[in-house]
């Protein structure tokens, strides 16, 4: 016998039934799952500031407590800002070096445990806190002179060095004292780090100006000059270096530099892929050939990459800007900067200063372009 056919009003009823039921069934499964909808998706976000300065310090001890340091035309002395959430909020403090005037700026930092920590500034100066950067107290600079500087990295909460134009200088009691210690370096042009980093007590790395990378064996006594593969006629200025162990590295400078090493900096390659090397023309702007002869005067505005940092051989992130739109990018990458991706396009601001806590916690912070207020960039993933 012919099975009975249902009614049309039957048929709707039951696939209105049917999507309910599915419906119910994805929310289920989107609250069964990991990081699925109840998790804010990875992101950076810009965290206005009540500041006009030039930041070209980053660093956090954990995932709440940072600071950052800079200075500026307007800001006299020196400036440090700290937070105590994140980086959603920060308080500032001018005036670190009491007797230093306006352009007087302070660079990279690094806190050693939550109470000490060392910065470095203009005029030679090296500063040491005691009470988590409440206070911040001068020390001598070793010999530095007047020249600025620039970067600061120690190894253990005793050993660390210092570098800036002109300048290289060590201290072995966790920055209370300083001594120069180069003695001897093959590279042409005089001295003139930008940055440095030691992966052990012995073996450290400086990148300069005219694309020039030097290593030493010794703790910084001797340094040599390492080939990097440059095109013929090319001298960017480099302004970063990192190794996330021993056989890892990175170097970043201008023109949309990026290299890598995999055997401890025997050899390096370029890294390019996903790089926007020459600003992109957004929509409602004007078209800019890609590449224009220098006779013509007209260049295309180029990638300066000014920080670099991985926590470990795959993850890690740069940051860098076109001087000319005054625009900034940040650009992550999860397999050793194989390939890179542009996470943040960050309008009105040149970023100078990178740090990555985990591949969960990352700031980045520069100096404003824009007649807007300030921002500090912040990265969570994952975050409620």
């Amino acid at each position: 016998m012919a099975l009975p056919r249902r009614s049309a009003s039957t048929a709707v009823v039951t696939c209105i039934k049917t999507a309910i039921f599915l419906a119910g069934a994805l929310l289920l499964l989107a609250a069964l799952l990991p990081g699925c909808a109840r998790h804010a998706p990875e992101t950076w976000r810009a965290i206005e500031v009540p500041t006009d300065a030039d930041f070209r310090g980053l660093w956090f001890t954990d995932s709440l407590h940072g600071w950052m340091t800079g200075g500026g035309a307007m800001v006299k002395g020196g400036i440090i800002g700290r937070t105590d959430d994140g980086g959603r909020t920060w308080r500032f403090q001018s005036g670190i070096v009491p007797d230093a005037g306006a352009y007087f700026g302070l660079g990279r930092v690094q806190m050693l445990d939550s109470l000490h920590g060392s910065v470095v500034g203009s005029g030679g100066t090296p500063l040491v806190t005691d009470d988590g950067g409440e206070t911040w107290r001068r020390v001598p600079n070793g010999g530095a002179g007047d020249h600025p500087l620039l970067d600061v990295q120690f190894i253990d909460d005793r050993k660390g060095w210092a570098a800036g134009p002109s300048t290289v200088i060590r201290s072995e009691d966790g920055g209370e004292t300083w001594e120069p210690i180069v003695y001897r370096m093959s590279a042409r042009g005089a001295l003139s780090p930008s940055a440095i980093h030691f992966t052990d007590s012995n073996r450290g790395w400086l990148v300069s100006q005219l694309g020039i990378l030097l290593r030493t064996d010794d703790g910084g006594h001797v340094w040599d000059q390492v080939p990097l593969p440059l095109a013929p006629g090319e001298y960017p200025m480099l302004w970063d270096v990192t190794f996330s162990d021993a056989r890892n590295g990175w170097i970043a400078g201008d023109g949309g530099t990026i290299f890598h090493t995999a055997d401890g900096g025997a050899t390096w390659s370029r890294q390019t892929n996903g790089v926007p090397i020459v600003r992109p023309t957004h929509r409602g702007e004007p078209h800019r050939p890609r590449e224009v002869p220098p006779e013509l005067g007209d260049q295309p505005d180029r990638l300066t990459v000014s920080a670099i940092q991985f926590v470990d051989a795959n993850q890690g992130c740069a940051i860098g800007f076109y001087a000319r739109a005054g625009e900034s990018v940040i650009l992550g990458t999860g397999d050793g900067g194989a390939t890179w991706r542009v996470e943040s396009v960050v309008p009105g601001e040149t970023l100078h200063a990178l740090f990555m806590l985990d591949a969960h916690h990352a700031w980045a912070a520069g100096d404003r372009r824009r007649t807007a207020p300030q921002v500090v960039m912040r990265y969570t993933r994952d975050e409620r």
